[in-house]
């Protein structure tokens, strides 16, 4: 069990835009796992720890506008963020709520999720309150990292620099960085269906390369490398680490592998 419940991949408005820059390339593998799950027309969903919003408007596509979407997140700023960023779509509502008591008094035909419970320190009893919104034949959907697998094909010194500094602030945040391969057993020990599950990551070589999410994320999380001890900001040096981290990984012809993302879902009895 982890001992707390920091989120350390910033809750300022920059660290919202870099988050809706990171869907542009994880989205797509979420729209697929939700739309594969059974997330349809006319579906009232739940979509917890919205974040930017960007799990909210694939769900609320999906639903489309015979459907709705309630988008929950403890942040408010983020919520502001979102519903600013989804005043398109009327179908989506948003409240402020913590998962880990969160009391909504409504039912909903599906819950979903991206890299929430990898941040919650007991994800189970949490995902057993959460299914409790759920009807009877509805659905549970959850996508989770696993950000401990081989970032590239070839080993070089910066990535794997910058692959522990990431595992480390995450380990001392008490975040989980391998929730993804841990969602059978927690769906097991919530009192859930045995999931269904799948795997899915963006990978690439060249200029095709996934550089930029790996980087991305890395600087959501300076602050904390820096109050922690791990790296400073002159040292990790964001501005051009794509570009050294290409010139690096391009010079060894190597592969650039993005988290993998694994899906869990279930029906609920």
């Amino acid at each position: 069990m982890r001992t707390q419940d920091r989120y350390v991949m910033g809750e300022g408005e920059d660290d919202h835009g870099r988050l809706r820059d990171q869907a542009v390339v994880l989205d797509p593998l979420t729209e697929r796992f939700l739309a594969d799950a059974g997330i349809g027309r006319g579906m009232r969903v739940l979509d917890l720890g919205t974040g930017a919003g960007s799990v909210a408007a694939i769900a609320a596509d999906l639903v489309g506008e015979e459907g709705s979407v309630l988008a929950v997140d403890r942040d408010p700023t983020a919520l502001d963020a979102a519903r600013t960023a989804l005043a398109d779509r009327p179908q989506i509502a948003f409240a402020e709520a913590d998962l880990r008591d969160l009391d909504i008094d409504e039912e909903f035909d599906a819950v979903v999720g991206r890299a929430v419970l990898m941040y919650l320190s007991d994800p189970a009893p949490v995902l057993a309150r959460i299914a409790d919104h759920v009807r009877p034949g509805g659905l549970v959907c959850l996508h989770e990292f696993d950000l401990t697998h081989e970032w590239t094909s070839a080993r070089t010194p910066l990535w794997e620099t910058v692959r522990t500094w990431m595992l480390e602030v995450l380990a001392r945040a008490g975040a989980d960085a391998r929730m993804g391969p841990k969602l059978f057993a927690t769906f097991r020990a919530a009192g859930l269906p045995e999931p269904r599950l799948s795997v899915d990551a963006p990978a690439g070589g060249g200029g095709a390369a996934p550089i930029f999410g790996w980087t991305n994320a890395l600087a959501a999380v300076v602050p904390a490398l820096e109050e922690m001890g791990i790296a400073s900001a002159e040292e990790i040096g964001i501005d051009t680490l794509t570009e050294r981290l290409g010139a690096e990984i391009d010079e060894a012809d190597g592969v650039v592998l993005g988290p993998m993302l694994y899906g869990a879902g279930c029906t609920v009895a």
